[in-house]
């Protein structure tokens, strides 16, 4: 057997190895609104929002029914961001800060059952984008 089969042998073994520790190796968690993504503060502030711009089209509870929770679930963050910042408040769409578009997504999440956490939920699309929505199904009530 020449050196160079054994080289080019031995090097197409390597690679294989690699390849497959690779496809083995555990790959960044996730990001999911289930890991935490905004405070507790700012869905509170979310919630002074939505009631007193938002409960008018949209009662309480709106954006927690089983309908709007299977729309969105496994969804990216920022395409409910992108909808809320750029079509609410109805009246006067886009008038509001990106930081009060995501205080009230705070206050949805949370009122999906969706845990707070240490940081805000940043008011950027880009970073939005690395967060899947994960809204566990609810169980019904005794």
């Amino acid at each position: 057997m020449s050196i160079t089969r054994l080289l080019t042998g031995a090097g197409v073994l390597l690679a294989a190895t690699l390849a497959t520790v690779a496809a083995q190796a555990p790959g960044p968690k996730a990001v999911t609104t289930s890991s935490g993504v905004y405070t507790a503060a700012q869905a509170a502030r979310g919630e002074q929002t939505y009631m007193s711009i938002c409960v008018a089209c949209h009662p309480a509870g709106t954006y927690s029914a089983a309908a709007f929770r299977a729309k969105w679930n496994g969804q990216p963050l920022s395409d409910l961001f992108s909808l809320l910042s750029s079509t609410m408040p109805k009246q006067e769409p886009a008038t509001l800060e990106p930081e009060e578009y995501a205080q009230t997504l705070a206050y949805i999440l949370r009122e999906n059952g969706a845990p707070a956490g240490k940081e805000p939920l940043p008011a950027s699309v880009k970073a939005l984008k690395q967060i899947r929505i994960d809204m566990p199904a609810k169980t019904p009530a005794p």
